[in-house]
Protein backbone atom coordinates (compact mmCIF):
# COMPACT_ATOMS: atom_id res chain seq x y z
CA UNK A 1 0.00 0.00 0.00
CA UNK A 2 1.60 3.32 -0.92
CA UNK A 3 2.33 5.96 2.38
CA UNK A 4 -0.27 8.43 1.99
CA UNK A 5 0.88 12.08 1.20
CA UNK A 6 1.30 14.52 4.06
CA UNK A 7 -1.28 17.58 5.02
CA UNK A 8 1.58 19.45 5.15
CA UNK A 9 5.17 18.59 3.28
CA UNK A 10 8.22 19.06 5.55
CA UNK A 11 10.50 22.69 5.16
CA UNK A 12 13.93 21.80 4.85
CA UNK A 13 17.22 23.69 5.03
CA UNK A 14 18.83 23.44 1.32
CA UNK A 15 22.26 24.15 0.76
CA UNK A 16 22.51 27.42 -0.56
CA UNK A 17 21.13 28.53 2.84
CA UNK A 18 17.33 28.88 1.56
CA UNK A 19 14.25 27.01 2.86
CA UNK A 20 12.71 24.51 0.01
CA UNK A 21 9.98 22.08 0.04
CA UNK A 22 9.34 19.31 -2.20
CA UNK A 23 6.25 18.41 -3.81
CA UNK A 24 5.53 16.27 -6.53
CA UNK A 25 9.27 15.70 -7.28
CA UNK A 26 9.49 19.46 -7.84
CA UNK A 27 11.40 21.87 -5.12
CA UNK A 28 10.37 25.12 -4.10
CA UNK A 29 12.61 27.78 -2.68
CA UNK A 30 11.33 30.55 -0.20
CA UNK A 31 14.19 32.41 0.93
CA UNK A 32 16.82 32.73 3.75
CA UNK A 33 16.08 29.56 5.94
CA UNK A 34 14.44 30.78 9.34
CA UNK A 35 13.59 34.06 7.70
CA UNK A 36 9.48 35.64 8.26
CA UNK A 37 9.37 36.07 4.30
CA UNK A 38 10.34 31.99 4.07
CA UNK A 39 7.57 31.33 6.41
CA UNK A 40 5.31 33.71 4.83
CA UNK A 41 5.75 32.07 1.84
CA UNK A 42 5.68 28.45 3.03
CA UNK A 43 1.95 29.28 4.87
CA UNK A 44 0.95 30.41 0.97
CA UNK A 45 2.30 27.24 -0.41
CA UNK A 46 0.55 25.39 2.14
CA UNK A 47 -2.80 26.73 2.04
CA UNK A 48 -2.68 26.24 -2.32
CA UNK A 49 -1.80 22.88 -1.16
CA UNK A 50 -4.32 21.82 1.14
CA UNK A 51 -7.20 23.51 -0.50
CA UNK A 52 -6.35 21.53 -3.57
CA UNK A 53 -6.46 18.15 -2.09
CA UNK A 54 -2.71 17.58 -0.95
CA UNK A 55 -1.07 18.91 -4.79
CA UNK A 56 -0.54 22.23 -6.57
CA UNK A 57 -2.95 23.52 -9.06
CA UNK A 58 -1.75 22.57 -12.59
CA UNK A 59 0.64 26.05 -13.82
CA UNK A 60 1.37 27.09 -10.32
CA UNK A 61 3.60 29.73 -10.39
CA UNK A 62 6.21 30.73 -7.94
CA UNK A 63 5.71 34.12 -9.08
CA UNK A 64 2.43 34.18 -7.14
CA UNK A 65 3.73 32.61 -4.19
CA UNK A 66 6.08 35.69 -3.60
CA UNK A 67 3.46 38.10 -4.64
CA UNK A 68 0.88 36.80 -2.04
CA UNK A 69 3.42 36.42 0.47
CA UNK A 70 4.67 39.99 -0.19
CA UNK A 71 1.08 41.34 -0.15
CA UNK A 72 0.96 40.39 3.80
CA UNK A 73 4.60 40.70 5.04
CA UNK A 74 5.85 43.11 2.20
CA UNK A 75 9.73 41.51 1.83
CA UNK A 76 12.56 43.04 -0.21
CA UNK A 77 13.98 39.84 -0.85
CA UNK A 78 13.06 37.84 -3.79
CA UNK A 79 13.74 33.92 -4.34
CA UNK A 80 16.93 32.49 -5.60
CA UNK A 81 16.68 29.41 -7.03
CA UNK A 82 20.38 28.76 -7.26
CA UNK A 83 23.18 28.22 -5.24
CA UNK A 84 25.13 31.40 -3.26
CA UNK A 85 28.44 30.71 -3.96
CA UNK A 86 29.52 33.23 -1.69
CA UNK A 87 27.68 32.31 1.31
CA UNK A 88 30.29 29.95 3.17
CA UNK A 89 29.27 26.49 3.75
CA UNK A 90 28.89 24.78 6.99
CA UNK A 91 28.69 20.94 8.23
CA UNK A 92 24.83 21.10 8.39
CA UNK A 93 24.46 22.37 4.25
CA UNK A 94 26.98 19.59 3.78
CA UNK A 95 25.11 17.01 5.74
CA UNK A 96 21.71 17.80 4.01
CA UNK A 97 22.32 17.44 0.71
CA UNK A 98 23.84 14.54 0.90
CA UNK A 99 21.22 12.96 2.70
CA UNK A 100 18.86 13.89 0.09
CA UNK A 101 21.52 11.95 -2.41
CA UNK A 102 21.74 9.29 0.10
CA UNK A 103 17.57 8.73 0.21
CA UNK A 104 17.72 7.91 -3.87
CA UNK A 105 21.19 6.29 -3.81
CA UNK A 106 20.34 3.89 -0.81
CA UNK A 107 16.66 3.26 -1.26
CA UNK A 108 16.46 -0.33 -1.53
CA UNK A 109 18.98 -0.76 0.72
CA UNK A 110 17.46 -0.25 4.63
CA UNK A 111 20.53 -1.14 6.75
CA UNK A 112 22.67 0.74 4.58
CA UNK A 113 20.82 4.10 4.30
CA UNK A 114 19.91 4.34 8.33
CA UNK A 115 23.67 4.22 9.36
CA UNK A 116 24.12 7.26 6.77
CA UNK A 117 20.93 8.81 8.44
CA UNK A 118 22.23 8.47 11.23
CA UNK A 119 25.73 9.77 10.79
CA UNK A 120 24.18 13.12 8.98
CA UNK A 121 21.55 13.64 12.05
CA UNK A 122 24.80 13.36 14.24
CA UNK A 123 26.78 15.80 12.30
CA UNK A 124 24.54 18.34 11.94
CA UNK A 125 23.36 17.94 15.76
CA UNK A 126 27.02 18.55 17.26
CA UNK A 127 28.90 19.99 14.41
CA UNK A 128 26.30 21.27 12.25
CA UNK A 129 27.40 24.92 13.22
CA UNK A 130 31.20 24.53 11.68
CA UNK A 131 32.22 25.57 8.62
CA UNK A 132 32.87 22.59 6.12
CA UNK A 133 36.81 23.79 6.04
CA UNK A 134 36.93 23.33 10.03
CA UNK A 135 35.51 20.22 10.22
CA UNK A 136 39.11 18.31 10.57
CA UNK A 137 40.15 15.43 12.34
CA UNK A 138 40.04 16.16 16.02
CA UNK A 139 36.32 16.97 15.33
CA UNK A 140 35.95 13.39 14.23
CA UNK A 141 37.59 12.02 16.86
CA UNK A 142 34.95 14.04 19.38
CA UNK A 143 32.18 12.79 17.47
CA UNK A 144 33.82 9.38 17.49
CA UNK A 145 34.18 9.64 21.32
CA UNK A 146 30.49 10.19 21.32
CA UNK A 147 29.28 6.80 19.83
CA UNK A 148 31.94 4.72 22.16
CA UNK A 149 30.11 6.73 25.05
CA UNK A 150 26.96 5.51 23.75
CA UNK A 151 27.91 1.86 24.28
CA UNK A 152 28.39 1.16 20.38
CA UNK A 153 31.16 -1.96 19.24
CA UNK A 154 34.28 -0.59 18.20
CA UNK A 155 33.68 -2.28 14.61
CA UNK A 156 30.38 -0.76 14.06
CA UNK A 157 32.47 2.81 15.64
CA UNK A 158 34.64 1.90 12.77
CA UNK A 159 31.89 2.02 9.99
CA UNK A 160 29.95 5.28 11.06
CA UNK A 161 33.61 6.65 10.75
CA UNK A 162 34.02 5.65 7.09
CA UNK A 163 30.13 6.84 6.43
CA UNK A 164 31.59 10.25 7.69
CA UNK A 165 34.84 10.06 5.44
CA UNK A 166 32.27 8.87 2.75
CA UNK A 167 30.18 12.14 3.37
CA UNK A 168 32.69 14.06 2.76
CA UNK A 169 34.13 12.40 -0.16
CA UNK A 170 30.46 12.75 -1.78
CA UNK A 171 31.27 16.52 -1.24
CA UNK A 172 34.60 16.69 -2.60
CA UNK A 173 32.54 15.28 -6.00
CA UNK A 174 30.10 17.75 -6.25
CA UNK A 175 32.66 20.47 -5.19
CA UNK A 176 31.41 21.21 -1.59
CA UNK A 177 34.19 20.17 0.58
CA UNK A 178 38.42 21.06 -0.52
CA UNK A 179 40.23 17.85 -1.28
CA UNK A 180 42.75 18.37 1.93
CA UNK A 181 39.41 18.48 4.53
CA UNK A 182 39.16 15.39 2.94
CA UNK A 183 42.37 14.22 3.09
CA UNK A 184 42.74 15.39 6.97
CA UNK A 185 39.61 12.94 7.90
CA UNK A 186 41.88 10.39 6.30
CA UNK A 187 44.48 10.57 8.61
CA UNK A 188 42.34 9.51 11.63
CA UNK A 189 43.15 6.05 11.97
CA UNK A 190 40.52 3.19 12.49
CA UNK A 191 40.39 2.09 16.56
CA UNK A 192 42.24 -1.42 17.24
CA UNK A 193 41.20 -4.02 18.90
CA UNK A 194 42.01 -4.01 23.03
CA UNK A 195 43.32 0.19 22.32
CA UNK A 196 39.59 1.64 22.81
CA UNK A 197 37.11 1.41 25.72
CA UNK A 198 34.27 0.20 22.97
CA UNK A 199 33.10 -3.28 23.41
CA UNK A 200 33.64 -5.89 21.21
CA UNK A 201 30.95 -7.90 19.03
CA UNK A 202 31.23 -11.50 19.04
CA UNK A 203 31.47 -13.48 15.52
CA UNK A 204 28.17 -14.49 14.09
CA UNK A 205 27.54 -18.05 14.19
CA UNK A 206 25.33 -20.51 12.97
CA UNK A 207 22.47 -20.97 14.69
CA UNK A 208 21.13 -24.51 15.82
CA UNK A 209 18.48 -26.00 13.82
CA UNK A 210 16.45 -27.46 16.57
CA UNK A 211 15.97 -23.47 17.95
CA UNK A 212 15.05 -22.94 14.03
CA UNK A 213 12.24 -25.39 14.52
CA UNK A 214 11.28 -24.59 18.09
CA UNK A 215 11.19 -20.90 16.60
CA UNK A 216 8.91 -22.07 13.35
CA UNK A 217 6.16 -23.29 15.56
CA UNK A 218 5.46 -19.92 16.96
CA UNK A 219 5.51 -17.47 13.62
CA UNK A 220 2.72 -16.95 11.47
CA UNK A 221 2.05 -19.23 8.20
CA UNK A 222 3.49 -16.61 6.04
CA UNK A 223 6.52 -16.13 8.55
CA UNK A 224 7.27 -19.96 9.08
CA UNK A 225 7.37 -20.32 4.83
CA UNK A 226 10.17 -17.63 4.75
CA UNK A 227 11.97 -19.39 7.36
CA UNK A 228 11.48 -22.99 5.84
CA UNK A 229 12.67 -21.02 2.27
CA UNK A 230 15.69 -19.28 3.77
CA UNK A 231 17.31 -22.49 5.63
CA UNK A 232 16.52 -24.09 2.27
CA UNK A 233 18.85 -21.92 0.22
CA UNK A 234 20.70 -19.66 2.39
CA UNK A 235 19.85 -16.33 0.76
CA UNK A 236 20.27 -13.30 1.99
CA UNK A 237 17.55 -11.88 4.19
CA UNK A 238 16.79 -9.03 1.37
CA UNK A 239 16.68 -11.38 -1.09
CA UNK A 240 13.79 -13.43 0.35
CA UNK A 241 11.54 -10.72 1.60
CA UNK A 242 11.86 -8.73 -1.93
CA UNK A 243 11.23 -11.86 -3.85
CA UNK A 244 8.49 -12.26 -6.09
CA UNK A 245 6.78 -14.50 -8.47
CA UNK A 246 7.75 -13.14 -11.54
CA UNK A 247 11.62 -13.20 -10.47
CA UNK A 248 11.21 -17.10 -10.15
CA UNK A 249 12.07 -18.83 -13.35
CA UNK A 250 10.08 -21.63 -13.84
CA UNK A 251 10.64 -22.75 -17.32
CA UNK A 252 13.12 -25.49 -16.42
CA UNK A 253 13.28 -28.76 -14.15
CA UNK A 254 15.09 -26.58 -11.15
CA UNK A 255 12.97 -23.23 -10.65
CA UNK A 256 15.76 -20.46 -10.57
CA UNK A 257 15.05 -17.06 -8.23
CA UNK A 258 16.22 -14.38 -9.88
CA UNK A 259 16.56 -11.05 -7.98
CA UNK A 260 16.58 -7.99 -9.85
CA UNK A 261 18.11 -5.83 -6.80
CA UNK A 262 20.48 -7.59 -4.59
CA UNK A 263 24.17 -7.00 -2.80
CA UNK A 264 26.08 -6.69 -6.06
CA UNK A 265 23.90 -6.15 -8.78
CA UNK A 266 25.77 -2.20 -8.69
CA UNK A 267 28.37 -4.47 -9.64
CA UNK A 268 27.42 -5.90 -12.79
CA UNK A 269 27.15 -9.77 -11.24
CA UNK A 270 23.88 -11.93 -11.40
CA UNK A 271 22.19 -13.68 -8.58
CA UNK A 272 20.50 -17.34 -9.59
CA UNK A 273 19.21 -19.40 -6.03
CA UNK A 274 18.02 -22.82 -7.29
CA UNK A 275 14.17 -23.12 -5.13
CA UNK A 276 13.95 -27.02 -4.83
CA UNK A 277 12.57 -29.45 -2.17
CA UNK A 278 11.15 -27.89 1.01
CA UNK A 279 11.48 -24.13 -0.15
CA UNK A 280 9.57 -24.91 -4.01
CA UNK A 281 6.86 -26.70 -1.94
CA UNK A 282 6.63 -23.17 0.39
CA UNK A 283 7.15 -20.86 -2.33
CA UNK A 284 4.82 -22.56 -4.54
CA UNK A 285 1.50 -21.62 -2.36
CA UNK A 286 2.25 -17.89 -2.85
CA UNK A 287 2.25 -17.58 -6.59
CA UNK A 288 -1.19 -17.40 -6.71
CA UNK A 289 -1.19 -13.54 -6.91
CA UNK A 290 0.34 -10.47 -8.95
CA UNK A 291 3.31 -11.29 -10.37
CA UNK A 292 4.75 -7.95 -9.45
CA UNK A 293 3.48 -8.29 -6.07
CA UNK A 294 6.08 -9.84 -3.25
CA UNK A 295 5.02 -13.46 -2.36
CA UNK A 296 5.56 -12.51 1.24
CA UNK A 297 3.11 -10.35 2.52
CA UNK A 298 3.02 -8.38 6.44
CA UNK A 299 -0.03 -8.06 5.54
CA UNK A 300 -1.43 -11.04 5.38
CA UNK A 301 0.29 -12.51 8.53
CA UNK A 302 -1.17 -9.44 10.74
CA UNK A 303 -4.49 -10.29 9.48
CA UNK A 304 -3.65 -14.04 10.51
CA UNK A 305 -2.40 -13.20 13.82
CA UNK A 306 -5.45 -10.81 14.47
CA UNK A 307 -7.96 -13.58 13.14
CA UNK A 308 -5.43 -16.32 15.73
CA UNK A 309 -6.59 -13.35 18.67
CA UNK A 310 -10.30 -13.43 18.18
CA UNK A 311 -10.22 -17.11 17.74
CA UNK A 312 -8.60 -17.64 21.10
CA UNK A 313 -11.23 -15.25 23.03
CA UNK A 314 -12.22 -16.91 26.20
CA UNK A 315 -14.86 -13.68 26.66
CA UNK A 316 -17.53 -12.78 25.00
CA UNK A 317 -17.02 -9.72 22.44
CA UNK A 318 -18.74 -6.68 23.45
CA UNK A 319 -20.78 -5.06 20.89
CA UNK A 320 -18.32 -2.04 20.84
CA UNK A 321 -15.30 -4.08 20.13
CA UNK A 322 -16.37 -5.97 17.11
CA UNK A 323 -14.87 -3.21 15.16
CA UNK A 324 -12.29 -1.87 16.82
CA UNK A 325 -9.30 -1.22 13.99
CA UNK A 326 -9.24 2.21 13.00
CA UNK A 327 -10.11 3.54 9.64
CA UNK A 328 -7.52 5.84 8.74
CA UNK A 329 -4.62 3.87 10.98
CA UNK A 330 -1.59 5.91 12.04
CA UNK A 331 0.82 2.74 10.74
CA UNK A 332 -0.06 0.33 7.61
CA UNK A 333 1.67 -2.99 7.39
CA UNK A 334 4.12 -2.65 4.31
CA UNK A 335 4.39 -4.34 0.74
CA UNK A 336 6.96 -6.73 1.64
CA UNK A 337 8.79 -7.21 5.23
CA UNK A 338 12.67 -5.73 5.44
CA UNK A 339 15.15 -7.03 6.89
CA UNK A 340 14.06 -5.25 10.27
CA UNK A 341 10.53 -6.00 10.37
CA UNK A 342 11.92 -10.38 9.69
CA UNK A 343 14.59 -10.16 12.15
CA UNK A 344 12.40 -8.43 15.06
CA UNK A 345 9.71 -10.75 13.67
CA UNK A 346 12.20 -14.27 14.19
CA UNK A 347 13.52 -12.89 17.88
CA UNK A 348 10.44 -12.29 19.30
CA UNK A 349 8.98 -15.78 18.08
CA UNK A 350 12.24 -16.92 19.63
CA UNK A 351 11.30 -15.73 22.91
CA UNK A 352 7.71 -16.94 22.83
CA UNK A 353 9.58 -20.70 22.06
CA UNK A 354 11.79 -20.21 25.13
CA UNK A 355 15.10 -20.15 22.85
CA UNK A 356 17.86 -18.23 22.72
CA UNK A 357 17.69 -15.10 20.56
CA UNK A 358 19.47 -15.49 17.42
CA UNK A 359 18.74 -13.34 13.83
CA UNK A 360 18.38 -14.15 10.43
CA UNK A 361 21.86 -14.03 9.53
CA UNK A 362 22.57 -16.53 10.98
CA UNK A 363 20.53 -19.02 9.18
CA UNK A 364 22.75 -18.06 6.30
CA UNK A 365 25.83 -18.97 8.36
CA UNK A 366 24.26 -22.20 9.24
CA UNK A 367 23.56 -23.38 5.60
CA UNK A 368 27.13 -22.07 4.26
CA UNK A 369 28.59 -24.38 7.01
CA UNK A 370 26.28 -27.42 6.65
CA UNK A 371 26.49 -27.49 2.86
CA UNK A 372 30.54 -27.08 3.09
CA UNK A 373 30.93 -29.90 5.32
CA UNK A 374 28.66 -32.12 2.59
CA UNK A 375 30.13 -30.62 -0.44
CA UNK A 376 33.19 -28.65 0.33
CA UNK A 377 33.61 -24.78 -0.02
CA UNK A 378 33.13 -24.41 -3.38
CA UNK A 379 29.11 -25.96 -3.42
CA UNK A 380 29.22 -23.23 -0.64
CA UNK A 381 30.52 -20.41 -2.21
CA UNK A 382 27.79 -20.95 -5.46
CA UNK A 383 25.25 -21.50 -3.12
CA UNK A 384 25.56 -18.42 -1.17
CA UNK A 385 26.44 -16.41 -4.11
CA UNK A 386 30.09 -15.06 -3.20
CA UNK A 387 32.38 -13.40 -5.26
CA UNK A 388 35.50 -15.04 -3.55
CA UNK A 389 35.97 -18.49 -1.63
CA UNK A 390 37.23 -16.27 1.17
CA UNK A 391 34.11 -14.80 2.18
CA UNK A 392 32.73 -18.04 2.57
CA UNK A 393 35.67 -19.69 4.42
CA UNK A 394 34.40 -16.68 6.96
CA UNK A 395 30.75 -17.74 6.94
CA UNK A 396 31.79 -21.59 7.04
CA UNK A 397 34.53 -20.80 9.44
CA UNK A 398 36.89 -23.24 6.71
CA UNK A 399 39.91 -21.49 7.87
CA UNK A 400 39.56 -22.91 11.60
CA UNK A 401 39.14 -26.56 10.42
CA UNK A 402 41.58 -26.31 7.99
CA UNK A 403 44.23 -24.94 10.72
CA UNK A 404 42.82 -28.06 13.05
CA UNK A 405 43.53 -30.35 10.66
CA UNK A 406 47.09 -29.20 9.25
CA UNK A 407 47.80 -29.24 13.48
CA UNK A 408 46.94 -32.97 13.47
CA UNK A 409 49.21 -33.81 10.61
CA UNK A 410 51.92 -31.09 11.58
CA UNK A 411 55.71 -33.16 12.06
CA UNK A 412 56.35 -34.00 15.87
CA UNK A 413 58.85 -33.97 17.86
CA UNK A 414 59.20 -36.79 20.52
CA UNK A 415 61.16 -36.04 24.07
CA UNK A 416 61.73 -39.37 24.38
CA UNK A 417 63.88 -39.56 21.41
CA UNK A 418 65.92 -36.25 22.10
CA UNK A 419 66.61 -37.71 25.54
CA UNK A 420 68.11 -40.58 24.03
Amino acid sequence: MARPKSDAPRIQAHISGQSVVRIDGQDYYLGKHGSPEAHARYAVLLSEYQKNGCKLPNGFDTKELIERANAVFSPQTRIVETNQAERPLQVKHLAESYRVFIAKRYAESQSELHRLIQVCDELKQFDGELLIAEYGPRALQRQRQRWIDAGLARVYVNRLANCTRRMFRWGVAEELVTESTWTRLRSVDALRCGQTDAPETNAVTPVAIDAVRKTAVELSPVLKSMLIVHVATGMRPSELCRMRPCDIDRTGPVWMYRPIKHKTANKGKARAIPIVGDARDEVTNYLNRNPMAFCFSPAESVAWWQAKKRADRKSKVQPSQVRRASENPRKTPGECFDFHSYRQSIQRAALRAGVESWHPYQIRHLAATTVRDALGPEAAQALLGHSHISMTEHYAKVSERKAIEAAQHAPSLSVKEVDQ
